[in-house]
């Protein structure tokens, strides 16, 4: 059987996007299908309320988007936005944080007159349900999913139960959101025709819950509710020491833990019979990882991971920015195109990894 490749960035040529989001949200999920080949459109307001890197990231989003300045909630210019949604496939609009300026996504009034129109309504929690009107800021949404209880779990640092809910770099929240809209764009624009017409109602929480795909479906299985506080370990590794930096670990099963082993030269205490079990090693986690600590610190952090993914061990290395802007097969897919006006590609709008 012969693979072909076929690069995904022109399936949606001559797609055209009507891009009306006031947010990073909506703003990112238009940039991810400019970057598929979309004809994308922004409306934004002559003067936004932004900060100067808030402004700097939106330029950024709006980099490979044709940019129209209009005020596109105000009534004066709904003709205007109508004409230039009249040819378009899909309109993406985001709920603007001090809320709707007409009560209800302008979609719907514009989606009247075209039957084939369809719509991307991006909000913190959904259209419909108890908390539709609540205003919310990326912080607010971000923690609405949870993600306080995220802190990872590192027996090496016990101090990490005391230290306070964080927000992820920048506004990574706000792109995992966009980019779930982006894949339910995608479905709609090459689809089979079936939502054409409709509003596809978005919500950030439930964007962000997905994030949690195994702490999800603890509490159904097995009546656990994840608290950072008490967490329930499952695995056996973490963040670990190289020579040169940090690896981590997450043995689950046997095998791993089995293979872990042979990676780092047979270590006589990992071979001891009562450590022979997960159920053991995990009865004894702070003082096995400790001792692992020791193992992987021999070890330089490439060659730790290079022959563990050999073995089938779960190992990764942490990376430096450094290390990523230097690391050839990133720059070989365009990930890093260099330079502050240059179009940085998906996350890369977000956290900035474009500007020296």
């Amino acid at each position: 059987m012969v693979v072909q490749r076929k690069s995904l960035t022109g399936i949606l040529k001559g797609v055209r996007v009507i891009d009306l989001s006031g947010g990073f949200s909506g703003a990112f999920c238009g940039y991810s299908l400019a970057q598929l080949g979309a004809s994308v459109i922004a409306v934004r307001p002559p003067e936004m309320d932004l900060s100067n890197d808030d402004a700097d990231r939106m330029r950024a989003l709006d980099s490979i988007k044709k940019v129209e300045l209009f005020e596109c909630y105000d009534h004066k210019n709904l003709e205007r936005l109508s004409l230039l949604c009249s040819d378009a496939a899909l309109i993406i609009e985001e709920k603007p944080s001090q809320g709707w300026p007409l009560g209800q996504p302008i979609a719907a009034s514009i989606m009247l007159d075209a039957a084939s129109l369809s719509a991307i309504c991006i909000s913190p929690f959904g259209l419909s349900g108890p908390h539709a009107d609540y205003l919310a800021e990326p912080l607010n949404t971000y923690h609405s999913a949870g993600h306080a209880q995220q802190i990872p779990y590192d027996p090496l640092w016990p101090e990490y139960k005391s230290r306070p809910p964080l927000q992820a770099g920048e506004y990574w929240g706000e792109s995992q959101s966009g980019l779930i809209a982006a894949i339910a764009a995608l479905a709609i624009l090459t689809g089979n025709g079936a939502w054409r017409g409709h509003i596809i109602d978005c919500s950030k929480q439930e964007a962000l819950l997905q994030m949690h795909w195994t702490e999800l479906v603890r509490y159904p299985n097995s009546g656990k509710v994840v608290d950072r506080l008490d967490p329930t370990i499952t695995f056996i590794g973490g963040i670990l020491p190289a020579q040169d930096g940090y690896v981590q670990i997450v043995c689950l099963e046997q095998h791993q833990w089995d293979k872990l082993v042979e990676l780092l030269g047979y270590p006589q205490w990992m071979l001891a019979p009562e450590l022979g079990t997960q159920a053991m090693r995990i009865a004894r986690s702070i003082e096995v990882v400790e001792l692992l600590s020791k193992e992987t610190k021999k070890y330089n952090k490439q060659r730790l991971y290079l022959e563990g993914q050999a073995l089938k061990v779960p190992i990764a290395p942490i990376m430096t920015i450094s290390e990523l802007k230097s690391d050839m097969g990133l720059i070989k897919r365009g990930a890093f195109q260099g330079g502050r006006d240059s179009a940085p590609r998906w996350d890369g709008a977000v956290f900035g990894v474009g500007v020296d």
